[in-house]
């Protein structure tokens, strides 16, 4: 939903020291919020409202005296304490997965994201509706018959349908996608992905490196495909997948632009992205980007919140440590990222520092690509293969006779296809 225009208090507590709320801060921007006050607390949850009474008391008063619209927590509370907050505050509690699914729902563009928010949204209302039917609150007003637990059961029951038939939709999506890296492997294309933290300049960092801005511009059948990559200062400005062309060194890539990840969330929250989160999972290999202008504790942090995203991941990892020219104490960042995964490139997505030797490590993350001798008549048909081969790899040493004998170098996949065609065109 929209919260445009509406004014807000973040609260937050944590067990230690130090209480950061920039973070928080950021979402609430994101998602139109405008903060007009905090309250801090360095104390062990609260049972009844997750912050300690006296917080309480202090957001009340806030709230009241700023005519405030929206309290906002950085945890993540359970329905009884936000029930309990919001009649103690007098103004809407929203905790900070609620804010991210708002964040989510505005973003969302396409109809693949439009179904992952949305089966992200059931999930998290699910108990909230439940414990909402127990205190007997909209009972009536959705037809369900009974008390409070056979309310509960019903509902349980109305959402949880709900949730099947989105996952059901969005495994269909799946389908398409995973026939479409298929495709795209057997067009000769390595598959690179941009992952990180929401905000570190993945967005700019794919124009820098790509050949041009579109993907298959006949071809509008895939969500991913979109015309532009936005690049704002603004986080989770990328919530769909992007997908451009790009070369590097010998290689024919295609670089896909994911999600942006953030610290805190459940896996359950992170999990209703699969497909998402999929393109950098199942990529060749994975930019790791990583904001140089974060201090080394948050570099840190945040390369953990990336990698924990991305455990399961296929492909090489690239880490990437952007927006250099902006940054001071380089080698300390570049300690705390190699500590968790490899030394990172350093770069400038905005200015341009760097690239090449970005692009030759992606080249070097790469699987290596396999090389065959191929011999097919000179025929029209011969040369029309012997063009898709130029088209999918690269072709060297052609000897045009009464046959065309050639050497293919290109992906395992191609290799294979092109084995098979030459046989059939009659030559080996």
């Amino acid at each position: 939903m929209s919260r445009d225009g509406q004014s807000a208090i973040v609260a937050k507590r944590t067990a230690t020291r130090p209480v950061r709320t920039e973070e928080i801060r950021a979402l609430c921007a994101s998602a139109g919020l405008d903060v007009v006050g905090e309250r801090t607390q360095v104390r062990p949850p609260d049972p009844t409202y997750g912050l300690g009474e006296g917080a309480v008391a202090d957001v009340a008063d806030q709230v009241d005296r700023e005519d405030v619209d929206v309290v906002v927590v950085d945890d993540d509370l359970d329905p009884e304490q936000a029930f309990s907050l919001q009649e103690a505050v007098g103004a809407e509690v929203v905790d900070r997965t609620r804010l991210v699914l708002d964040v989510f729902a505005d973003r969302a563009a396409t109809r693949r994201a439009r179904l992952e928010v949305r089966l992200a949204e059931r999930r998290y209302e699910l108990p909230r509706a439940e414990a909402r039917a127990r205190r007997g609150e909209n009972s009536s007003r959705r037809g369900f018959r009974g008390g409070g637990e056979s309310v509960a059961a019903q509902l349980r029951a109305d959402y949880k349908q709900r949730i099947h038939d989105l996952e059901a939709e969005l495994d269909q999506l799946d389908d398409r996608d995973e026939d479409a890296r298929s495709r795209r492997h057997e067009a000769g294309f390595d598959l690179v992905a941009l992952a990180g933290y929401t905000n570190a300049g993945k967005s700019t960092l794919l124009c820098r490196l790509a050949d041009d801005l579109d993907v298959d511009a006949n071809d509008r059948r895939h969500d991913d495909l979109a015309e532009t990559a936005a690049s704002r200062d603004r986080l989770f400005e990328t919530l769909d997948t992007t997908t451009r062309r790009a070369t590097v060194g010998d290689r024919r890539v295609l670089l896909t632009d994911t999600v942006g990840f953030v610290s805190d969330l459940p896996h359950w929250l992170m999990s209703s992205f699969r497909t998402t989160l999929s393109a950098a999972r199942e990529a060749d290999a994975v930019l790791l980007v990583v904001d140089a202008t974060d201090d080394p504790e948050t570099v840190r942090e945040n390369v953990e919140t990336s990698l924990a995203a991305l455990d399961d991941r296929e492909g090489a990892l690239v880490p990437v440590l952007n927006k250099c020219d902006a940054a001071s104490d380089l080698d300390a960042k570049r300690e705390a990222v190699a500590a968790l995964a490899e030394d990172p490139v350093a770069i400038s997505a905005s200015e341009g520092g760097g690239i090449g030797g970005l692009q030759a490590a992606v080249r070097d993350a790469l699987t290596d690509l396999e090389t065959v001798r191929l011999s097919v008549p000179n025929t029209d048909d011969g040369n029309a293969f012997v063009s898709w081969c130029h088209d999918r790899g690269t072709v060297r040493d052609a000897d045009y006779g009464d046959s065309v004998d050639f050497e293919l170098e290109a992906r395992p996949e191609v290799v294979a296809q092109a084995a098979g065609r030459a046989e059939q065109l009659g030559g080996d």
